[in-house]
């Protein structure tokens, strides 16, 4: 595969080709069903269904409050989805996902969180 340095325009598009080839399965942009009964579009979903994840560009800052709250969000959402691989990758700064998951880990379970970074050759997992 042949990486593009990624920036917040084209993190998604970069996360779905690495996942994509790494699964061994076409991620894309799709709507599922949380809870069994609302439609939500997640930016990374296997057509069946079976792996559903979203993407998070965003910087650390001293009090990020607003994303913390956007964060717990999907969180949330990607909890009451059906399927067997559930996770959020984050870019560019590796610090909102490590400091939000020291204040409330071991409330995201069952969610994989992984950092992909702007090189497009490390997957670091939490």
């Amino acid at each position: 595969m042949t990486w593009v340095a990624c920036d917040w325009k084209s993190f998604e598009g970069c996360a779905r080709d690495y996942f994509s080839e790494l699964w061994g399965t076409e991620l894309k942009e799709r709507s599922v069903l949380v809870g069994g009964t609302v439609p939500w579009k997640f930016d990374l979903v296997s057509e069946d269904g079976s792996i559903v994840g979203d993407c998070k560009w965003l910087k650390n800052i001293s009090v990020p409050a607003a994303k913390w709250q956007a964060i717990a969000e999907c969180i949330w959402l990607l909890q009451k989805v059906e399927a067997s691989r559930r996770f959020m990758v984050f870019g560019r700064d590796i610090e909102v996902a490590q400091r939000y998951l020291k204040r409330v880990g071991p409330l995201t379970a069952p969610l994989e969180f992984l950092f992909l970074d702007e090189a497009g050759h490390r997957v670091v997992p939490f």
